[in-house]
C-alpha cells in the first residue's frame, strides 16, 4: 500500500513538473509568434518586448536572440544589435544564418572586416547560404571591387535564382564597370521577380538615361516616385527626371 502511494505521489510529481515545462515552452512559442507578427508589421519595439519575454522563459534559444537582434538593427540600435547576435552564436557557434545577420550590422557601423570576417565564416559553415555570398558581394561594391563582386552575386544567384538583391547589386557592380546590357538584364529581372522593388527601377533609369534611352528611363523614375515612400529613392527619381527634363 505505502509502495503504490509513493509511485502515486512519483507519478503526481513527474506530471507536474511535465505541465509546468510545457506550459513554459507554451510561453515561449507565444512570446515568439507575437515577436514574429510585431517584426512583420513593422512595429519593431513591441517585437523586442516579446522576444525579451520569450528570452526571459528560455534564455537558451539562440533564434530569440539573433530575431531580437534583428529588430535591434532595424530600430538603428547597432550595438544592441551586435550584443544579441554574439550571444546567439556563443549558444549556437554553427548557425551560419546569425553570422550572417551580424555582419550586416557591421556594416551599418562600417565595420567591413568584422563584417567580411562574418560573411567569411558564415559561407564556411554553409557553402549554400545565398544570402550571404549577396551580402559579401554588396560589400565588395563599397570598397570597388567589382570583379570579386559579380563572382559573389553570381554564386548567390547560382543557389536562389530568385534572390532580387543579387540581381540588383549585380546590376550595379556590371553599371560601375560599364557592362550597361548586362545592368539591364539585371535590373529587369529584379523587376521581373519583384515588380514592386522600387531601387531596381531607379537603377535601371540611371542605365537608361546613361544610353541616351530618356523616355525609359523618364518611366523608370515614375514607377519609383510611385511606388516608394522611400525619401532617399524620392529624392533621387526627382533629381534623375530634372536631369533628362530637356531630353
Amino acid at each position: 500500500m505505502k509502495t503504490a502511494i509513493r509511485i502515486a505521489l512519483l507519478v503526481s510529481i513527474i506530471l507536474g513538473s511535465c505541465l509546468f515545462l510545457c506550459s513554459c515552452s507554451q510561453d515561449t512559442t507565444n512570446h515568439k509568434a507575437l515577436g514574429d507578427n510585431y517584426m512583420k508589421e513593422g512595429n519593431f519595439e513591441e517585437a523586442i518586448k516579446e522576444y525579451s519575454a520569450a528570452i526571459d522563459k528560455d534564455p537558451e534559444d539562440y533564434q530569440l536572440y539573433s530575431n531580437r537582434g534583428a529588430a535591434y538593427r532595424t530600430l538603428g540600435e547597432n550595438e544592441q544589435a551586435i550584443a544579441d547576435f554574439t550571444h546567439a552564436i556563443e549558444l549556437a557557434p554553427e548557425a551560419a544564418e546569425v553570422y550572417n545577420e551580424r555582419a550586416i550590422t557591421y556594416g551599418n557601423i562600417g565595420d567591413t572586416d568584422s563584417a567580411f570576417a562574418d560573411l567569411d565564416k558564415a559561407i564556411e559553415l554553409d557553402p549554400g547560404l545565398a544570402i550571404a555570398y549577396s551580402n559579401r558581394g554588396a560589400l565588395y561594391i563599397s570598397l570597388e571591387q567589382y570583379d570579386m563582386a559579380i563572382a559573389d552575386l553570381s554564386r548567390a544567384i547560382d543557389l536562389d535564382p530568385l534572390i532580387t538583391e543579387a540581381y540588383n547589386n549585380r546590376g550595379q557592380a556590371y553599371f560601375k564597370v560599364e557592362y550597361y546590357e548586362s545592368a539591364l538584364i539585371d535590373f529587369s529581372m529584379a523587376i521581373e521577380i519583384d515588380p514592386n522593388f522600387a531601387l531596381a527601377y531607379l537603377n535601371r533609369g540611371c542605365v537608361y538615361a546613361a544610353k541616351s534611352k530618356f523616355e525609359l528611363a523618364r518611366a523608370d523614375f515614375q514607377m519609383v516616385l510611385n511606388l516608394s515612400n522611400n525619401p532617399s529613392l524620392i529624392n533621387a527619381a526627382t533629381y534623375g527626371l530634372e536631369l533628362i527634363a530637356e531630353k
